[in-house]
Order: C-alpha cells, then structure tokens, then sequence
C-alpha cells in the first residue's frame, strides 16, 4: 500500500504558497462585470484561471468551460472516470474581521481568509491529491477529472452548464470536498424563495441588507427620520446599531452575526433585530408579527415545522431583505427532510405572513444516497485507513453541496469534527494541519475508488 502521508508531504510547501494565492482572488459574483468567457464576473475568473494555470503547470489536461468552471484531467479513459468537484467562488466577506479577508495569513497554525474553507482550501487539497497520485504513477486504468465550478454559492448554474449545455459524462465514482468528515450521505432538500408584498412602513423609507440567500443577513442599513428617541431606545434594550447620516440620508445600521444558511441559529439576524426594535417603538404592528412568525428558525411559529428520520428539523433563513417605495422583499432559504411537505410549510409561511412567495432559483429535492454502495464504503475506508477513526458513521446535514447536481456523488469532507473553519462567517480559518491531512485522504481515496470497475 502507498504511503500517501509521505508522498503528501513533500507537496506542503506548494499546496499552501497556492492556496494563499487563490484565497488572495477576491472570487465573490460580481454582475457588473459578467461578460462572455466571465458568466459570473471578474474576480471568478481570475480564480478559474488560477486554477488553470497550476493545472497547466502540473501537466493536467485543461478544459476552461467557457468561464463557468475550470475542468483538469488525466489519465486512462478505458478505466472508471472518478469525479472531484469543488468550487473557487466565495460569499461576500461581511462583518468585522481581525485581518484582509484577502490577504491571507497564518497565525495559531490556521490560514485565515474567506474562502480558506469554503472551498479553497479543498479545491487546492484535492488538486495536490491528484498531482502526489500523478507524480507516482498511481493512476493507471482510470481517469480523474477535478471540477472547480464558479457558482455554487448563488445556484450551481456552473455544473448545469458543465453538465447540461457542454454535455459532459457523469463521473463512474465521484465527490465534493465541501462539507464535514467523515462522509455525507444525505442532504436536505432546499426551496429559495423571495417573499414580497407592498406594505406601507413609515415612518421607515428604506431598509437594504444582507450578503447571500445562503447566510444569515448580518447588517441590515434602515433609513428613516432622525430620532434621538429611537437611538435611546436601541441603547436601553441592548441592540447593536450605528447611526450615521443626516435628513434623508439618516442611517441606522442593525448588526448581527453571520452563519451559514443552513444553521440559522448560530447567528443572529440583523433583520429581525430591526423589525423587532421598528415595530415596538414606532408601533409598526406588521413589522412586531413578522418578527413572532420569523423568529424561530425551524418554523414552528408559523405552522411551517417538521422532523424528518434522516434529516432532522426544517430551517428557514431569512438572508437578503430590501424595502423601498412601500415594497417589502425578503429571500427565504428553507431547508426541509425526507418526511416535509414543503408546498405545505410555503403555504403556511405565506398565510402567516401575508408575504406572496415566488422561486428564488430551482428547488433541490432530497438527497439519500445508499450507505452500503460501493462509493460510500470505498470513501469510508480511505478515510478509517488514513485516521484511525474506525467508529465515526456517515453524516446527514442541512447544508446542500455539488452531489445534488452531480450524478454518483457524495460529499467527502473536508472539515473535521470540531473543526468547523467558520464558513460564511467573518475570520473564515482552516487549520494547516487539516489542510495537509486532506491531501493524503484524498489521494488515498482517489487511488482506491480507481481500483473499482465501473
């Protein structure tokens, strides 16, 4: 059996030099300069092409996918075709931070920066995997192809482009470095929505805030007149806010904390701390009963709850929120089991609410892929083999990854228990001693699922 630990190793010096260059690639969606050959601005671009260029530099086949993803392969494609897809695009970097979310740097044995997690960090982790298996002539009789998509924080419009337009094969074995060891092998179902309606909210004339659908809005900017009265009241009750601005510019920032769309309750919502403060002083009765509705983040308040076997609690994010010339627009991220009726919680939401509920992107069914199949034995047994762990079980999770649009695939890592990264948060890290380990997993992983037939 190789020692892919040893073969891993001699990689360190390179893999960390580039995955502080790609972490330095401001890669969040940009429309303003979306372009042909760039679908999802700028900064992705630079990104994919990074990826490229190491690919080019390492001798892989390079495949750029017209700017919706960058494809690098090798080897024989008489054999099973093994598939790793991760992606080069990140959430915008909101809240305070110790230090440049671009400009990344190590200090307490992590690398800091956003995208160091999610999914930097496991793109370079996987793409060093492939070169130590390369570089040692362990891939013979399959192929590899690794994926890095520019688009799965706002839709996964890149691997339905790579999938649906450019046609390319499913992958025989295939996973995603982007979620938790030791393997997932069920995922929620997801429903974006935007919830609207035309409300007069005076004396408030504008509110916008929010980074992603997929986050928790964690600043929410409210314009209205200046209210010495109002600030008082946010101080007595403790609500975090800046005020800034004068006449029609007047500002009160609510802030907030962050977290990831699918795990609502570990931040703190921006927007319902405004709607909560805004509807008690000013006595804006729609804007109090919202809050009673939206306030529990798996639904219950609404009639909008369920528990499923596998999957657990329904969640419901409320990320992107906007009002202005008396138009309220909220995006609504729910996440729901194999059990939920999903049509029936968006139509408890609406009833509740008085909030008209449209699609916000396609909806993402359920994901329940056998345990017993021979990819998750296969990825469990590379991963027992390089931790010891013998006893850790497959996972299910809220949170939705590249296996929902990729056929035969799993998600496989790449955070370890109790070392979360802080994805989508402020001071996103991974831990370098992760980072490593996660070249050697997946090479031995690559190198097993190889040795299957198709």
């Amino acid at each position: 059996m190789p020692n892919y630990k040893k073969m891993a190793k001699a990689t360190y010096e390179d893999a960390a030099l580039a995955l502080a260059r790609l972490v330095s690639i401001d890669s969040v969606d940009d429309p303003s300069t979306k372009k042909e050959g760039a679908p999802f601005g700028e900064g992705v671009k630079k990104a994919l092409d990074y990826v490229a260029a190491l690919g080019e530099q390492y001798g892989f086949q390079i495949d750029r996918c017209d700017g919706y993803c960058t494809e690098l392969s090798y080897g024989d494609d008489n054999g099973p075709l093994i598939g790793v897809y991760a992606h080069a695009d990140v959430v915008p970097a909101t809240g305070e931070w110790k230090s440049d979310p671009f400009k990344p740097v190590i200090r307490e044995g992590r690398m800091w920066g956003r995208g160091t997690s999610d999914d930097k960090g496991p793109l370079i982790a996987a793409l060093y995997a492939i070169k130590v298996l390369k570089d040692n002539g362990l891939i013979r009789g399959y192929k590899v192809r690794l994926v890095a998509g520019g688009n799965e924080e706002k839709g996964t419009a890149c691997l339905k482009y790579y999938f649906g337009t450019l046609k390319k094969p499913a992958s025989d074995y295939g996973f995603t470095p982007d979620s938790e060891f030791p393997l997932i092998y069920a995922e929620k179902g997801t429903a974006g929505l935007w919830a609207s309606r035309i409300i007069d909210l005076s004396p408030v004339t504008k509110m916008e805030g929010g980074a992603a659908s997929n986050a928790v809005c964690d600043k929410l900017d409210v314009y209205l007149p200046e209210d010495k009265g109002f600030a008082e009241f946010l101080t007595a009750t403790q609500v975090p806010f800046e005020e800034s601005g004068e006449g029609a510019e007047h500002k009160i920032t609510f802030l907030g904390k962050s977290a990831h769309g699918s795990l609502p309750q570990l931040g703190v919502n921006a927007a319902l701390l405004a709607f909560s403060a805004l509807g008690a002083y000013y006595k804006i009765g729609y804007l109090s009963q919202l809050t009673e509705y939206l306030i529990d983040p798996n639904g219950r308040n609404f009639g909008g709850y369920s528990k499923s076997k596998e999957l657990g609690e329904s969640t419901f994010n409320y990320g992107l929120i906007s009002y202005s010339n008396k138009s309220l627009k909220i995006s609504v991220d729910y996440r729901y089991g194999e059990e939920a009726d999903p049509k029936a919680a968006i139509e408890a939401f609406e009833k509740a609410t008085r909030l008209t509920c449209t699609p916000n992107g396609e909806p993402h069914k359920v994901l329940l892929y056998p345990k017993d199949s021979k990819l998750v034995t296969t990825l469990m047994s590379a991963y027992r083999k390089a931790t010891h762990r013998y006893f850790d079980k497959p996972l299910a999770i809220g949170g939705g990854t590249y296996a929902k649009s990729a056929a035969n695939c799993v998600a496989f890592g790449s955070a370890f228990k109790n070392h979360p990264g802080d994805i989508h948060s402020p001071n996103e890290y991974i831990y370098m001693d992760d980072f490593y380990a996660q070249i050697a997993i997946y090479a031995r992983a690559i190198h097993m699922l190889g040795s299957l037939s198709k």
